[in-house]
């Protein structure tokens, strides 16, 4: 009987139990894609919100202009307060519709809040549970973010799409929330994030000639050293440091090689690092090795392609530049950031702990006068469905 009278009892409180007491329906939800900080004269930060505007809204949104394309599909609110959460607050009281982060993809930083110092922006995104660690992070390179949130794209409705998808290509730096505070968590690595540019289609424009869309490039990296922005690396830089770091995948190279007074295109899909540290005193001695594999798309030089004397000439030609350039990286990292941005004081940490508890406490000091040396290995598989070159064709025809 009392088990009885328990099983009544606990069946009263089932109708309780159903139902979300907090939801929010969804036509009463702003769904924003990407978010913009910066920072003001004064001093205080600004949040910018990219909002898509919903299919059969009032206005312009998806309707189709006189010259076929659609009309405006996404407007920007923002708002200046004290911290971020401030500025999100002062955001929604503008908003009859409750705004949702979880379909972000994008937070742009502004370049004068990013040499000021992301901590604080940091220490928010780690505690909102609304906020996805997934969400990618670049730098508006010399510029305001809430400027670069704002360009129109000619083929995405939505610009924060584009990055995205830029992201996404693995042609630069990609870096999350994720990454990022792991990184920076870590012993013996420097942060880096991807840099975000806005460029013309065309490189033909002259002197004060507009162009209608300006495109995001998003092969720069930007360095970060105790959460500010100290630097920037263009896209070799960007290459060499991916590399090293075992990012890289596919590379497409188009080079001229002067050994051979000619130039090549070459498509790597097998690459590779490794790098060998070893301390001698106080003095690091590092060596990093490259190595990729691929195949010929181009080659513009007077020699034939069908001896294998010829192909290792070009692996050697490409070896010692791609050496070189990586060589220049390690060397800016060095002098102008001091900065370990490639992990091989993490890699000391995960392999020789004992030696780094040793040098530890003076890495920085070590890395910058660290010896480095850079070898690149190079080996083309084929080229391509001929074994000529039509600049040794019409040699040959003379």
């Amino acid at each position: 009987m009392n088990k009885l009278m328990r099983s009544l009892f606990l069946l009263l409180f089932v109708p309780l139990l159903g139902g979300c007491w907090d939801r929010i329906e969804m036509n009463d939800l702003s769904i924003f894609m990407a978010s913009a900080l910066d920072i003001t004269e004064a001093g205080d930060l600004k949040v910018s919100i990219q909002v898509p505007i919903p299919a059969g809204a009032s206005g312009e949104g998806g309707k189709v202009s006189s010259g076929g394309t659609l009309g405006k599909t996404y407007f920007v609110v923002s708002a200046t307060g004290t911290n971020l959460y401030d500025c999100e607050r002062k955001i929604q009281q503008k908003m009859s519709r409750h705004f949702f982060k979880g379909h972000r993809r994008i937070v742009f930083i502004g370049e004068a809040l990013a040499k000021k110092g992301i901590q604080d922006i940091l220490d928010y995104f780690s505690r909102d549970p609304g906020s996805r660690l997934r969400t990618y992070l670049v730098v508006a390179k010399g510029k305001e973010a809430s400027e670069v949130i704002q360009n129109d794209h000619p083929t995405e409705r939505i610009p924060a799409e584009e990055v995205r998808e830029l992201e996404r290509s693995g042609f630069g730096t990609a870096v999350t929330f994720r990454d990022f505070l792991m990184t920076q968590a870590r012993d013996g690595i420097v942060p880096v994030i991807g840099a975000v540019e806005l460029v013309t289609p065309t490189d033909d424009l002259k002197n004060g000639e507009a162009s209608k869309f300006k495109f995001f490039r998003i092969s720069s990296t930007a360095v970060f050293k105790n959460y500010k922005l100290t630097g920037y690396m263009n896209d070799i830089e960007t290459r060499s440091l991916r590399w090293i770091k075992g990012e890289l995948k596919q590379e497409y190279l188009g080079n001229k090689l002067p050994g051979i007074n000619g130039n090549v295109g070459v498509e790597l899909d097998k690459m590779g690092s490794k790098i060998k540290t070893r301390m001698n005193g106080d003095k690091a001695q590092v060596r990093i090795e490259l190595n990729g594999a691929g195949v010929i798309n181009e080659f513009n030089a007077k020699m034939d392609l069908s001896q294998r004397e010829s192909i290792a000439i070009i692996e050697k030609e490409l070896g010692d530049l791609i050496a070189e350039e990586t060589l220049q990286t390690v060397r800016k990292a060095q002098t102008e950031w001091k900065a370990d941005i490639f992990g091989i004081g993490l890699q000391l940490h995960q392999f020789h702990f004992q030696t780094w508890k040793k040098v530890r406490s003076e890495w920085e000091t070590i890395f910058s006068n660290a010896d480095i040396t850079v070898t690149a290995k190079i080996s083309l598989q084929r080229a391509g469905i001929i074994t000529n070159s039509f600049e040794n064709k019409r040699v040959g025809t003379k």
